[in-house]
């Protein structure tokens, strides 16, 4: 994708081009933007985030007409950054704008022009809210089409004016102006896309979104739907988004699957949970069967291990990664029953920060169902903190880097399980421990074998 982009840049340049958008609004580029200035209308001395900034024309030209504005132009091409302007005003930034590394709420406003169109939506978004003080402005200008559309040559997708509206505003913020170009003609569409572009959008007309920080995202979430889940795992980002849920408890149901080698201490904060809420649903975990039918879960699965393997050789010990044990034995039987009792809002405790992590953020639909993670943005010492003073922190926290689900499970080998079963729970550390040993029978070979061909 970098060096499509680098190409664009240089054909761009060569036609005169250098505010690389699809659509210019006037009849001259400096025209184009101070419209957009116009629409707008940062607050005086504004930091503006450009994302997606080219070679940095747009704020170069808005400097001219606004010398109070400051700048931070992001962008993942090193090549357009280099010819970017410089100075007190313009600070760059090579980064993906879903991860730019920026303080938080450290902008006034975040403008894409003819960039979210070409980022994932779901992040970008989630970055811009996290960028963004309270009450900054997002600028949008982008495209829209009759329907959803993908145009991969492009490294593109567009979709109708209204639904760029529903999707901003899913992710926390509130319309001020949605301005949408009902005649406007397709023959003035420039940009560095080369011949045919009018014939990929044939009805592509193009549209300005202004959009305000809302307050409290949360809120607006769970207003949005009658039926709604907050998955509860009884560790600690779990603990901390549902007492975070507090007053919203009598709207929402707390789901928990007991895998069927639940732990002691987390089974004990279930049910004191269970005690507090209205709504609670217990689902049944198929760890058992799982390990039953595919062995047991594993960091390392070698290849004699693998269900093809153990055909080809006639035989072997069964192993599983854990990630196709956990959702088999937690995850799917929890989705099934969130989808059999209509829920339409999920609520997770899933954070940016955490190191293993679903791809998708606050505000996406997955399977037709909105996601909520109201910690988004929250670090492992906030949560911490927030449940120290607001609930408890769980025992297990001093000797385990994780809430475990499965007493015995066989994989997270970096958790610390070993010495915590040994002073907690003896019996179930034999267990554990004849567990590593079939594991460490079917592996080693492989990595003797490894160590050999390492030189």
């Amino acid at each position: 994708m970098i060096d499509d982009i680098n190409a664009a840049t240089d054909l761009a340049l060569e036609q005169g081009l250098r505010v690389m958008q699809t659509h210019y609004f006037g009849s001259s580029q400096q025209d184009h933007v101070r419209r957009l200035l116009e629409w707008m209308n940062p607050c005086p001395g504004a930091h503006i985030v450009d994302a997606g900034s080219g070679v940095g024309e747009i704020p170069l030209f808005m400097s001219a007409i606004r010398p109070d504005l400051e700048f931070t132009m992001v962008n993942i091409s090193d090549y357009q950054l280099g010819m970017s302007p410089t100075g007190d005003q313009f600070k760059r930034v090579l980064a993906d704008f879903t991860a730019t590394g920026l303080e938080d709420e450290c902008a006034d406003v975040v403008m894409l022009n003819s960039s979210l169109c070409q980022m994932p939506v779901n992040r970008a978004l989630s970055e811009a809210r996290r960028i963004l003080k309270p009450g900054g402005k997002l600028f949008l200008s982008d495209l829209s089409l009759a329907e959803y559309r993908e145009l991969p040559q492009l490294h593109a997708m567009f979709m109708p004016a209204r639904q760029w509206g529903e999707v901003v505003n899913r992710h926390g913020f509130d319309n001020s102006a949605l301005i949408t170009f009902s005649d406007f003609d397709i023959s003035h569409f420039k940009g560095a896309y080369g011949e045919g572009f009018e014939q990929d959008l044939p009805d592509a007309l193009p549209f300005i979104g202004v959009f305000t920080k809302a307050g409290d995202p949360v809120s607006r979430a769970v207003d949005r739907h009658e039926r709604i889940a907050l998955q509860l795992s009884g560790g600690k980002d779990s603990l901390a988004t549902l007492f975070m849920m507090r007053e919203h408890w009598p709207k929402l149901t707390v789901y928990w699957t007991n895998t069927g080698d639940s732990v002691p201490e987390v089974r004990a904060v279930v049910d004191g949970i269970k005690a507090m809420v209205p709504n609670f649903v217990e689902i049944e975990g198929r760890v058992l069967e799982q390990i039953e039918q595919f062995g047991l879960p594993s960091d390392l699965v070698p290849t004699t291990s693998t269900p093809f393997g153990i055909a080809a050789y006639g035989g072997g010990t069964k192993l599983q990664d854990r990630f196709q044990c956990c959702y088999n034995s937690l995850m799917r039987p929890m989705q099934d029953r969130m989808v059999q009792d209509g829920i339409t809002l999920i609520i997770r405790g899933q954070k940016s920060a955490d190191v293993m992590k679903s791809p998708l953020r606050s505000g996406a639909i997955e399977n037709g169902i909105e996601l909520l993670f109201p910690l988004e943005h929250w670090s492992d010492q906030q949560v911490f903190d927030f449940l120290e003073e607001n609930a408890f922190i769980p025992e297990f926290y001093d000797d385990l880097a994780a809430s475990p689900d499965c007493l015995t499970c066989s994989a997270y080998w970096s958790e610390g399980r070993a010495a915590w079963l040994k002073s907690k729970h003896p019996d179930a550390h034999a267990a554990y421990q004849g567990k590593l040993d079939t594991i460490r029978e079917a592996v080693m070979p492989h990595i003797a074998l490894f160590n050999l061909e390492v030189q």
